[in-house]
């Protein structure tokens, strides 16, 4: 073997030797075991490299303040010139010059005292409201005060301050003087004017420079409080009745209340004389849609001139027709129509002055029966009648029709109407008969009525609208005439009406003791 050969032999023993060397260690090695990568050297940094500079942060901007715009030129609130102000200039010198009515506020009346702080109801001024109304405002606007607060504790403050300052009411009757009949008379009965002290109160919120300090005055009481109980009122009407040598029937009931007041014989049957002509009336409208005029001029003097003839006409117009026969069938059906509505002793069978005509031509009409009505009994006929009770509660249906509600309207919705019903009351009101009720009721108060007189009967029916309450009265007197006798006078029949009038209207409207 020769010395390359050799050499050759050598290297691949080596080679075997170092293969075998290394499948030993690979099979002596866990298979868990993992071998750390090598390690990566870093670079060397170059010595003569440049470093870069961070960039500056870029400053922020520091925002500046919008100026606020200022309100127009001449521009008032409250009476307080603000114009060339900023909104926030202006809310200060508000706030400085308004504070005067942020001070409380010294009520009085009568011996008693208030003190009104702006926290008892709730006060404050409404400068937002005030300031935006400015900013809107072209030169020269006045932009009002603007006060908040609240009226219903102003209210119940004042309610509390009238329950100490308020005097009682104490009832007397003056039985009859030269000057006036029997009436209520009242001593005391003072009170606060609630609405009436809101009024003044709020006018003192908004003055800047008025004395801090409110005088209320007592007046006199209205309604329930300023009136005597009703059995005052039913004692002295028995008292006056038991002087007339016949029958009183009166009736009195309270439109406010809905409710009878007093009543004296309301359920006797009188001669209704023309007092059944509001119901002719009344039956006119529910019949008749529309007036012509000749209607119109009918209703008018049957009511204000009492015509007799003129009410024929319309009891005869109800039925589509004309003449003393016609008005014979338009009363019966007046008649059954005042039945059906609760009113059976209302009735007319015979028109007016027909008697004549009815023998000449004999016809047959319907007649009431002998006797009606409650005890104590008149002598009121058979063919035209009425009660107290009936016919004062006829004039208070009326007086709800007028008002949109009530049966009138339930049962005739299709001729009567509000307006129609208070179209009636006017006709009433022009009613020229002065010397009966209204003889009894001060100048210019409103009464719609209707009276009606014969030998032995005179009698005034209407509403009251009185300053104490509006109320509805019956009055029918009755005296009998013995044979031989002659009637009682027109003067002493017409004053009894107007002094049993005066003393009902000073139930619901007294006579102030220190007037007298």
């Amino acid at each position: 073997m020769n010395d390359t050969t050799r050499a050759h032999a050598t290297l691949l023993r080596r080679w075997y030797l170092l293969i075998s060397l290394l499948l030993l260690v690979a099979c002596s090695t866990p298979a868990a075991q993992s071998v750390a990568p090598p390690s990566v050297a870093s670079p060397t940094p170059d010595a003569t490299a440049t470093p870069v500079p961070s960039p500056l942060p870029t400053p922020t901007p520091v925002p500046t303040a919008t100026p606020e715009p200022r309100l127009a030129e001449g521009v008032y609130i409250a009476g307080i010139e603000v114009g060339g102000l900023t909104p926030t200039e202006a809310r200060r010198e508000l706030t400085a010059r308004l504070a005067p009515l942020l001070r409380p506020l010294d009520i009085r009346a009568g011996d008693q005292e208030l003190l009104l702080r702006v926290e008892d109801i709730d006060m404050r001024l409404d400068l937002d409201a005030m300031i935006d109304a400015a900013r809107a405002a072209s030169a020269g606007r006045r932009i009002p005060l603007h006060v908040v607060y609240d009226e219903a504790k102003l209210r119940e403050a004042l309610a509390t301050l009238n329950e100490r300052a308020s005097i009682p009411a104490q009832f007397s009757i003056i039985t009859g003087t030269a000057a006036i009949s029997r009436s209520f008379v009242m001593e005391g009965g003072l009170s606060i004017d609630i609405d009436d002290a809101v009024r003044q109160i709020d006018d003192r919120l908004r003055s800047v420079g008025a004395p801090r300090r409110v005088t209320l005055t007592l007046t006199p009481q209205r309604g329930l409080a300023a009136r005597p109980d009703p059995q005052m009122l039913q004692d002295q009407l028995q008292a006056m009745a038991e002087t007339w040598r016949g029958v009183i029937g009166v009736y009195v009931y309270d439109l406010a209340q809905d409710e009878v007041v007093a009543a004296l014989n309301p359920d006797t049957a009188f001669a209704a004389a023309s007092t059944i002509k509001m119901p002719i009336m009344l039956n006119a409208y529910i019949n008749l849609p529309d007036f012509t005029e000749k209607q119109q001029t009918a209703l008018r003097n049957m009511i204000v001139e009492s015509d007799n003839l003129a009410a024929n006409a319309l009891l005869a117009a109800s039925i589509g027709g004309v003449g003393t026969e016609d008005a014979i069938v338009g009363a019966e059906r007046m008649s059954k129509m005042l039945a059906d509505l609760g009113f059976p002793e209302t009735f007319q069978y015979v028109p007016f002055e027909a008697q004549d005509y009815i023998k000449l031509m004999k016809l047959k009409v319907k007649a009431g029966p002998a006797r009606g009505g409650k005890p104590p009994y008149t002598e009121a006929g058979r063919y035209l009648r009425t009660t107290p009770r009936e016919m004062a509660s006829l004039y208070a249906e009326v007086d709800r029709c007028a008002r949109g509600e009530g049966m009138l309207l339930e049962k005739f919705g299709d001729t009567l109407t509000p307006e129609r019903c208070l179209e009636m009351l006017d006709r009433l009101a022009e009613n020229g008969d002065k010397r009966r009720m209204v003889a009894g009721i001060p100048e210019g108060v409103r009464v719609e009525h209707k009276s009606g007189w014969i030998e032995d009967m005179q009698a005034d029916v209407g509403i009251v609208r009185s300053p104490g309450g509006d109320y509805v009265v019956a009055i029918y007197v009755y005296r009998p005439i013995a044979a031989g006798d002659a009637p009682v006078p027109d003067r002493i029949m017409m004053s009894t009406i107007a002094a049993f009038s005066r003393l009902v209207y000073t139930y619901f409207n007294p006579l102030p003791a220190q007037n007298l």
